[in-house]
């Protein structure tokens, strides 16, 4: 796997491109194919039209990357599909373009680090990206954190929303959720409550903290007003949750017993509590 890290940013990585072929060239637009590990599913057809009319009235002024397939003479992007689209869309027949030779992996890292750097990425997107490079190039999560500048509770969070029913995915892919909003569902037993209380939340616009208040509360509103401490040990709870990439609970104690207390972090499988553990002796040994 190519060593260079995606967060160094796609101008240094077309800064390589231009260095190894020293030139642009003119190349028939319909000889070219998309990034088959394009992790971007849907482009807004608004954004395109008006990128479109922008090709028209100016040309296309930066160029696309791509690589050769073969001796074809087809080509593959390697970065730039959407002024591809848009070009297609402003009736051009050849393109200015960047050729250069780059392996399948890297060309996995380009179209990542394209979007997460141009043009987000919705939540399902990103989590289908990382898991792409993990189960194709054996990435581990820590691996992909390093490489597109994220934490790694951050890519295991991303990678937790796909376990969402579809619904729910799609909702995200839409944008009529975030992932903040849909992260507190995956705490819940069934498909069908976390469909149910998606729902709510679209409806309502109900905020993430919300969401979570509404879970535990066993489904229901605001039961009361929280206390200082229970805010405190509310924020306590979320800093470790986003640490381990899990959902944490911390119970204390009460009279006598008010100095006392547990932590527990919950997990669904084997990987999962892997993963924890692995986490939680990094820091140990971090602490030494």
């Amino acid at each position: 796997m190519n060593k260079k890290k995606l967060g160094r940013g796609l101008g240094e990585l077309l800064g390589d491109a231009l260095e190894e072929t020293g030139r642009v060239m003119d190349i028939d637009i319909d000889s070219i194919s998309p990034n088959p590990w394009q992790p971007r599913r849907d482009f807004d057809e608004e954004s395109l039209a008006a990128l479109a009319h922008s090709i028209k009235e100016n040309g296309l002024i930066q160029p696309v990357v791509v690589r050769q397939k073969g001796n074809t003479g087809a080509y593959e992007l390697v970065a730039g599909e959407r002024r591809w689209r848009a070009a297609r869309l402003a009736g051009l027949h050849v393109i200015p373009a960047i050729t250069a030779s780059y392996e399948d992996d890297h060309m996995a890292e380009m179209a990542l680090v394209e979007n997460l750097q141009r043009e987000n990425l919705n939540p399902v997107e990103e989590g289908l990206a990382y898991r792409k490079l993990m189960e194709d190039y054996g990435l581990t999560q820590e691996k992909i954190s390093e490489r597109v500048g994220k934490s790694r509770s951050y890519v295991a969070n991303m990678l937790r929303l796909l376990q969402l029913p579809e619904e729910v995915k799609n909702l995200l892919s839409s944008g009529k959720l975030t992932g903040g909003q849909a992260r507190p569902l995956l705490a819940l037993a069934s498909d069908a409550e976390k469909i149910q209380l998606a729902r709510r939340i679209v409806k309502e616009g109900l905020s993430a903290r919300k969401v979570e208040e509404i879970i535990r509360n066993g489904g229901k509103g605001k039961k009361e007003t929280p206390s200082p401490a229970s805010e405190y040990m509310k924020a306590i709870e979320e800093k470790i949750g986003l640490s381990v990439g899990s959902r944490v609970r911390i119970r204390i104690g009460r009279g006598k017993n008010a100095h006392k207390g547990t932590i527990s972090i919950s997990f669904r499988n084997d990987e999962e509590f892997q993963r924890i553990a692995d986490i939680l002796n990094q820091k140990s040994h971090e602490n030494r």
